[in-house]
């Protein structure tokens, strides 16, 4: 059997193996987290995924609509790690609920580095459509209604409720920029192992003994 024919038989099986369009999605955030957007093709991606040229566009006409479709699929997928983390803790006290929240984020965060990189990169956030800006305003409210609960049971009755729903979100966003970047990892970390830190970080955001004025 020749060569080209071999070729055409293993792209035309990476197309029908039914996840092209997530490993798209997946190769796209790699090669803007290793290479920068400038990188991005999809006539590379479908080089690097070995399946002919034209396959991608059968997802996406453009890199545009690409672009568009990553900020969507991330933001989705950090909003459900976010927001189940709070549900599988099954509690109905605001601090342990929040406090989960900012675990399932940050957890998410590390486990999906390229991605979660991606997500904050300017070039990818200004492809998110209407519908897509909405979605992240319905869970930026989800996310402010647990921090105000939080707040009417004593943490931090003092402060705004916009700045104290911005320092709850900054600060994990934060670690986990810097926890993804070898550059900025300190060697303070070596000593922990993922969940110990991710309690330590989110603890100092949402601290669970305040749950105790609740009670």
């Amino acid at each position: 059997m020749s060569t080209s024919v071999c070729k055409n038989m293993k792209s035309k099986k990476a197309y029908h193996h039914g996840n092209l369009r997530a490993e798209i999605l997946q190769r796209a955030a790699q090669i803007i987290d290793s290479h920068g957007i400038e990188a991005l093709t999809l006539r590379g991606i479908a080089r690097d995924l070995q399946v002919s040229h034209g396959a991608p566009n059968r997802h996406f006409k453009n890199k545009a609509a690409l672009l568009s479709a990553l900020a969507a699929d991330g933001w989705l997928k950090v909003r459900d790690a976010t927001l189940d983390a709070a549900d599988d803790i099954a509690s109905d006290n605001p601090h342990t609920r929040l406090n989960a929240m900012g675990r399932g984020y940050l957890r998410w965060a590390l486990h999906n580095r390229a991605l979660f990189r991606t997500l904050y990169h300017p070039d990818v956030s200004r492809f998110a459509d209407a519908e897509l800006t909405e979605a992240i305003t319905r869970f930026a409210d989800t996310v402010e209604d647990a921090v105000a609960a939080t707040q009417r049971q004593g943490r931090h009755p003092e402060v705004p409720l916009p700045i104290l729903a911005l320092y709850t979100n900054a600060v994990p966003t934060g670690v986990a920029m810097q926890l993804i970047d070898p550059l900025l990892v300190s060697d303070i970390t070596a000593g922990f192992d993922e969940e110990t830190l991710i309690e330590q970080i989110i603890n100092l955001v949402v601290p669970l003994e305040a749950r105790k004025k609740s009670n």
